[in-house]
């Protein structure tokens, strides 16, 4: 990145800072890919008919990559089989997932998606679904009976709360546009408008669209190009994680079980979630398809952010038997404390894909930021097993 660019990339990070501190603060309950990394990827990029960049990660196997958008796309695994196509998570809305049926046609193979994996049940790898349905009646929706089940009882609920939020988005985008001084402030802020109006039209009459197939433990997908085993390997990101490998190819689709950042730890379980990495990497694979960030080629930073929940599970595990309470936990963990952060460059490249990919708010770094909310996150959710 040139300096003019990094220039611009900080005049919007900055604008952030001015405008949304406190309406990001009260997002509390939803999940903290709902304003506070989504958000964060958005950029003043004008509106593209490609909403992904689609990168070849072996012979018949691409991860789409989301372009910048003001609520977040996740990653997408391609696997493009002998007669078909299977596509591992469906995104944030049923638009974008079309956008991406549409590139799969155009830049990879004309074969029909005939499976759909949703890897868990957030809402930015599943209200896509209904798009994949409507291309293909016929498809396949595969989860862990888990994720299926929480799609059930939660999603409807976390959309409403997440819908009934964005007006006042509205509002205070607005407002901060009143505030901007240059072009590119009040250009970014016409596009979040504009991305904003589109996310509440279109999911105001949301479509909820269920897995057709769930399993409790393996589910396995027969074909002549190479088998694909889909398996729930414990409890991580959430209850129901699901991953998919390819023997053939040696390359995993891993969720978010595994992502090239920090992680989510919301509705995660922090005690087994390193295990469940452990269990999925007896299989054989040299590349990782991660839910959210770049492509892993090995399995070393896949190792440091095993490492990572680990060593911050049993730090806050034991600031909390001795009764330490939250706020001070959350002063006392820093980058520099904990060894896993320190340990083979993970902590720096960690910063490196938050800068790339998310803005934070406030006066501390997004590594800062993003490590104190897996402080809280890691603190209220010990109790889960």
């Amino acid at each position: 990145m040139g300096d003019c660019d990094h220039h611009h990339h900080a005049s919007r990070r900055d604008f952030f800072r001015r405008g949304f501190g406190g309406i990001l603060a009260g997002a509390s309950i939803l999940e903290e890919a709902c304003f506070r990394a989504s958000w964060a990827r958005a950029q003043a990029r004008a509106a593209t008919a490609h909403l992904f960049d689609v990168e070849k990660v072996a012979e018949g196997v691409f991860a789409a990559l989301p372009k910048p958008a003001v609520l977040n796309n996740c990653n997408a695994a391609i696997f493009v089989l002998s007669r078909d196509v299977l596509v591992v998570d469906a995104h944030s809305t049923p638009s974008a997932a079309a956008a991406l049926i549409a590139q799969i046609r155009k830049q990879i193979t004309e074969k029909p998606v005939r499976y759909l994996v949703n890897s868990h049940f957030h809402w930015d790898h599943t209200q896509g679904d209904a798009a994949y349905k409507k291309a293909n009646p016929q498809i396949e929706i595969i989860s862990s009976g888990a994720t299926k089940q929480l799609m059930s009882q939660l999603q409807r609920d976390r959309l409403k709360a997440q819908l009934e939020t964005i007006p006042g988005l509205i509002d205070q985008v607005k407002m901060r546009r009143s505030y901007a001084k240059t072009a590119r402030d009040r250009d970014w802020a016409d596009d979040q408008l504009r991305q904003l109006a589109a996310y509440q039209a279109e999911m105001s009459s949301y479509p909820l669209e269920l897995p057709t197939v769930s399993f409790d433990k393996t589910h396995v997908i027969k074909d002549a190009a190479g088998d694909l085993e889909l398996a729930f390997n414990g409890k991580a990101h959430t209850a129901g994680d699901v991953q998919v490998f390819s023997a053939s190819k040696k390359v995993l689709a891993a969720g978010d079980t595994i992502i090239s950042m920090l992680p989510n730890i919301n509705d995660g379980y922090p005690r087994p979630w390193p295990k469940t990495i452990d269990t999925a990497a007896a299989w054989k694979f040299e590349k990782i398809i991660v839910g959210h960030g770049s492509v892993q080629h090995g399995r070393e930073r896949m190792g440091q952010f095993r490492n990572y929940i680990e060593d911050l599970t049993a730090r806050v595990e034991r600031a909390r038997q001795a009764g330490t309470p939250l706020e001070d936990l959350q002063r006392s963990i820093t980058p520099g404390s904990l060894g896993t952060l320190q340990a083979g460059g993970f902590g720096s490249w960690v910063a490196e894909n938050l800068d790339k990919y998310a803005v934070y708010l406030g006066d501390k770094t997004p590594l800062e930021e993003r490590l104190a909310g897996n402080v809280s996150a890691v603190y209220n959710n010990l109790g889960k097993s």
